[in-house]
């Protein structure tokens, strides 16, 4: 189970951005204008992702997938499929975890987690913050259009605390509608995260209950906040 939960920490982790550069003469500032521009009109999401962990603590890389869903200003829901059912939520400052069918749920107070904290605020940045709001932390490269309809960004941490942790963070991102459709981080360890949105639909209706776990009264809910 402890491997399982470090899993989906490292799932649910990545990014930030500061400087701008150019690449093939763009105009990265304004293309980030641009990016934010569309970014702003995106008020929930719904996607399937395909979710890829390399990391030396074992040969093979860890693959997962499932359906995730994201709702203004900051719940997000992912409910994985394979390699076996789970649910992760999260809402504001903490994050629940339930395996249907289990007797337990698991909730987390990311600001009393400083080391979980840590891991999750890149990836809660990516869906709650625009370029323009990151931008005063880490560096963007622009690395060009990847095809007609991708962008391609390099994202490298400025402050050295991140760095310890965090090489960069490369993203893919969808010329017409600003939405995120992949991305990968590069742990200062070595270790890779990918993870690859499919079926993208864009402000489909969705409620906040829609977002929440529905724990079953008789499952305990085991709350962690050590920091």
């Amino acid at each position: 189970m402890r491997g399982k939960r470090i899993l989906v920490f490292a799932a649910i982790a990545l990014l930030l951005t500061g400087q701008f550069s150019p690449a093939c003469g763009q105009d990265v500032k304004g293309l980030i204008r641009s990016i934010d521009e569309q970014q702003r009109k995106i008020e929930t999401i719904t996607a399937l992702f395909v979710q890829k962990k390399e990391t030396s603590l074992v040969k093979m890389p860890l693959l997962s997938s499932g359906l995730v869903r994201f709702k203004r200003p900051d719940l997000i829901h992912w409910n994985y499929a394979e390699p076996e059912p789970m649910e992760v939520a999260i809402s504001g400052k903490g994050i629940w975890i339930y395996h249907p069918g289990s007797l337990q749920a698991e909730k987390y107070y990311l600001g009393r987690n400083k080391r979980m904290t840590q891991s999750l605020e890149p990836l809660l940045a990516i869906f709650q913050k625009t370029f323009h709001q990151l931008s005063d932390d880490y560096a963007i490269i622009y690395g060009g259009l990847e095809t007609e309809h991708i962008h391609h960004f390099s994202l490298h941490p400025r402050d050295e605390k991140v760095r310890k942790f965090l090489s960069r963070v490369d993203l893919w991102i969808d010329k017409t509608s600003g939405a995120i459709i992949r991305f990968k981080m590069v742990e200062a360890n070595g270790d890779r995260l990918n993870l690859e949105f499919k079926n993208l639909q864009i402000n489909p209706p969705l409620t906040d209950d829609d977002l929440k776990i529905k724990i079953p009264p008789s499952v305990r809910v085991w709350e962690q906040s050590t920091p």
